[in-house]
């Protein structure tokens, strides 16, 4: 997959998944399993200062990983967390999602591998994920692709086994 890269610091998230730091070409995220590339952030795509990559190291709390280059130091803020053993503090944000708002809605505070069913307030499914370690993350688009109507939708929340369970609400503000 990096041919003949070298690499120079590996960390692993929330997730499972494999953060490798390269010399010459940024950074690479893999699956779980590792063998898939999931992104490349590189001076090209992202706020990289450099492609020469010291040290990776992730904040399995927030999901922020800081990337050590040759040129300073910065961080991006990612999905995977560390899961939890209970549903402890479970919300979403931003909530209230305002028309004007483009990115991901994030559910955190969730355990690890969590199954997670959204649908609107009549009970209607709308989107399903499981969550990256403890968050999981909502691109406000129904199976469709098209972006969600103004509403209050509901997220049911179980870890594996359904053992566990909780609910939380996403109010969505429309045009």
């Amino acid at each position: 997959m990096l041919g003949t890269e070298s690499i120079s610091s590996i960390a692993v998230d929330g997730a499972n998944r494999k953060w490798l730091g390269t010399k010459n070409s940024g950074v690479y995220l893999l699956s779980a399993d590792g063998t898939t590339m999931l992104k490349n952030y590189n001076e090209n795509n992202s706020c990289l200062f450099s492609d020469s990559i010291a040290t990776v190291a992730i904040d399995n709390i927030t999901g922020e990983v800081w990337f050590g280059t040759s040129e300073g130091v910065i961080s991006v803020r990612e999905i995977a967390t560390s899961g939890k053993e209970e549903f402890q503090n479970v919300y979403s944000f931003p909530n209230p999602v305002r028309e004007d708002y483009t990115g991901n809605v994030t559910i955190t505070g969730l355990i690890k591998d969590t199954q997670i069913k959204i649908t609107d307030i009549s009970g209607n499914l709308v989107f399903e994920t499981l969550s990256e370690g403890g968050q999981a993350s909502w691109d406000l688009k129904t199976y469709n692709g098209q972006r969600v109507a103004t509403g209050v939708y509901l997220v049911f929340c179980a870890n594996n086994d359904g053992s566990k369970s909780c609910v939380t609400k996403i109010l969505v503000i429309g045009n």
